[in-house]
């Protein structure tokens, strides 16, 4: 029998921050699947996870594709590209004759994107013009944030999820919004999977007293802003701690400048972005794993934080805020703590909590491991993606 074949439509692969595509597709291989990914654009210049050599997939770039070939949008499709000029709508619809061909060639008929905005427009358009049907992934800025207006943008999401055989997404609370925004969309949640066997629970020999561990790339809705004040505050009063920021991006300046401002600098390590495989080490040290996302002003959130679902394979209790996903990771109490965004004195109150008793922070940290092979184990995630992509048309079973 032949490998089932089944195509991804990315804006650019690979990247750092996307381990959750990457693991993915490489659990789509081990299951015996032939994948080819068609990304948009040339990946950043950026360090690569190890994991990266595993994976067999072609990637199709499709970089230089489309350029100089100024286009307007056909009647009814106006939606799919608001606020995009000329010259980029010429450049995704001939991405997207490049996409249907490829896929044509390899017998696909069907495309799966991650996240809503380009990646998607492109599968609809290529499954459009192949005869085939499309989905996507949903996440958190693809969905939340406002690029044009409010009215535009709910426009351009409402087309693609009518159009779509069906959307994933990663939390009930985005599953909501959209069923909200496109009633009759088929939308499922499908929780990001993680490598239960690549995280796995951190041994009380290797955890250092007092030691937090948070990660993200360094934007404003990740929260760490809130997170240094609320170390401040721990300090203050007197706790002992220290805590490792992974991760780069544009705040890292003044994240930094504030941690010396604060004189948190032997407090707080800002440990720039990591390969997987140092995380994974930097956590067995770790007694608990905070972020305290955010909503920013344009509307931008975390959808499901990963990290903090590999927190939780590892052991460690988690502390989040009730932004979107929070409250399907973390049971308040059980696996970690919740408390409400942008409050430093409740964050610092939570992760006092958790400092104070090692034996209940062990608790919350079992208690999260069984939580995250219940519902958030990739190999089980990703099969029940696979079934979708493979039959598109077929009743799904309901999200556990």
């Amino acid at each position: 029998m032949p490998e089932p074949r089944i195509a991804y439509v990315l804006k650019r692969f690979p990247r750092f921050s996307e381990t959750f595509i990457l693991n993915e597709l490489l659990a789509h291989e081990a299951a015996g699947a032939e994948v080819h990914v068609f990304s948009l654009l040339s990946p950043p210049d950026e360090p690569r996870h190890a994991r990266l050599l595993d994976l067999k997939a072609r990637v199709h770039v499709l970089k230089s594709v489309g350029k100089g070939c100024d286009a307007s949008p056909a009647p009814g499709d106006a939606a799919l590209f608001s606020g995009r000029s000329a010259a980029e709508v010429g450049a995704l619809m001939a991405k997207a004759e490049v996409v249907a061909g490829e896929a044509a060639r390899l017998g696909i008929s069907h495309l799966h994107a991650h996240f809503g905005s380009d990646a998607t427009t492109v599968a609809c358009l290529a499954a459009r013009r192949m005869g085939g049907t499309f989905s996507f992934t949903a996440h958190a800025r693809d969905i939340f944030h406002t690029y044009v207006t409010p009215e535009a943008d709910a426009a351009m999401r409402r087309a693609k999820l009518r159009a779509a055989a069906f959307v994933a997404t990663v939390s009930d609370y985005n599953a909501r919004y959209l069923t909200s925004l496109c009633p009759e969309a088929r939308v499922v949640r499908l929780y990001n999977g993680i490598d239960l066997s690549a995280f796995r629970p951190v041994s009380a020999a290797t955890q250092v007293p007092g030691r937090m561990i948070a990660v993200g790339r360094l934007v404003p809705k990740k929260g760490f802003d809130v997170l240094v004040e609320a170390c401040r505050r721990l300090r203050d009063r007197g706790r002992a701690f220290d805590l490792s920021i992974v991760g780069s991006g544009p705040l890292e300046s003044s994240l930094r400048s504030t941690i010396e401002r604060l004189e948190l600098s032997k407090e707080i390590r800002l440990e720039g972005a990591l390969p997987q495989e140092e995380l994974i080490r930097l956590m067995a040290e770790a007694e608990v794993a905070v972020l305290p996302c955010v909503v920013t002003d344009s509307g931008d959130r975390d959808g499901l934080p990963t990290v903090l679902l590999e927190a939780m394979a590892r052991g460690l209790p988690v502390v989040t805020t009730t932004v979107s996903g929070g409250p399907e990771i973390v049971e308040d109490g059980v696996t970690g703590r919740l408390c409400a965004p942008n409050d430093p004195g409740a964050l610092a109150e939570a992760l006092d909590d958790v400092l104070s008793d090692r034996e209940t922070a062990r608790r919350m940290g079992r208690a999260g491991r069984l939580r995250a092979e219940r519902l958030f184990d990739l190999t089980a995630n990703a099969a029940r993606l696979r079934e979708l992509l493979l039959d598109p048309a077929r009743p799904s079973r309901e999200a556990a």
